[in-house]
């Protein structure tokens, strides 16, 4: 696939996890010691702070924030990150979260950027961000964080893919596709299929879903479905990207990342 432009230069210089990943990854420059002063100044802003009960401010958005941003740059679990995951286990109660069924005015309504969440109903929200960081941080086989994932599973299937409604679903599908076992669910497949039916022929997925998050979901997975989604939406991505390389108009290093990330997962950026 041709780009018009090369996406990495907004990348130059950047402090962000994703800026530093980014750097690390795509840019070859974790040898440098500019890179290395960089990492080192941004990692100690993450883990700064941290409360005694492995929270940071005794928010749960705050600690996800935290953790994604470790996942970006450190990588591996700490003691530090296991105290925050378990401090955030004890938010996911099965019961509460299948009260969010019924309340409708429990929304989480501001996340920073760099996340791949959006707002939602909280107990989606904390669900899905939760059980993802506990994936990505290798505890996808806890029994714990197995239960949960069984309880979407069986949740998604009875509803046809949906989990209240499209941004609670988006963020219970992020927890999925990064799951050995359960991004090969039939409730991930489900999901997907939705995906299908609403994309429209620009290649997004209409006004409620974040196009660059969707195909970044979507291209962690290896469903004929999924990829054909892919393909309208890499077609997007050439026809929309910016002269200095970038995608979007606000949060374009983030959305950028997003996009490049997805062209890479799928061997079509190198």
């Amino acid at each position: 696939m041709k780009l018009r432009f090369s996406p990495l230069q907004v990348f130059k210089s950047s402090k962000t996890p994703a800026g530093l990943y980014a750097r690390q990854k795509w840019l070859g420059e974790s040898a440098t010691r500019q890179w290395k002063n960089d990492f080192q100044e941004t990692v100690t802003k993450l883990m700064a702070d941290q409360a005694s009960d492995g929270s940071w401010q005794q928010s749960e958005v705050e600690t996800i924030a935290r953790l994604f941003g470790l996942h970006l740059t450190v990588r591996e679990a700490s003691a530090q990150i296991e105290a925050a995951l378990k401090w955030l286990f004890g938010k996911i109660d099965l019961q509460s979260a299948k009260n969010q069924f019924d309340a409708k005015e429990n929304i989480i309504k501001e996340t920073p950027e760099g996340l791949p969440f959006i707002c939602s109903r909280r107990g989606m929200f904390l669900m899905g961000a939760i059980l993802f960081l506990a994936s990505i941080f290798n505890r996808h086989d806890d029994p714990f964080v197995l239960d949960r994932y069984s309880w979407l599973s069986s949740v998604g299937i009875r509803n046809k893919g949906i989990w209240i409604d499209p941004a609670s679903s988006h963020n219970v599908f992020r927890a999925l596709v990064v799951h050995p076992i359960y991004s090969k669910d039939p409730a991930t497949s489900l999901f997907v299929e939705y995906l299908a039916d609403i994309q429209t022929e620009s290649g997004d997925w209409g006004d409620y879903l974040p196009f660059y998050q969707i195909m970044n979901a979507l291209a962690h997975l290896n469903f004929p479905l999924a990829d054909n989604q892919l393909e309208k939406a890499f077609a997007r991505l050439v026809k929309t990207q910016n002269e200095d390389g970038s995608w979007a108009d606000t949060g374009s290093e983030w959305n950028t990342f997003l996009a490049v990330h997805a062209l890479k997962n799928k061997g079509l950026y190198y």
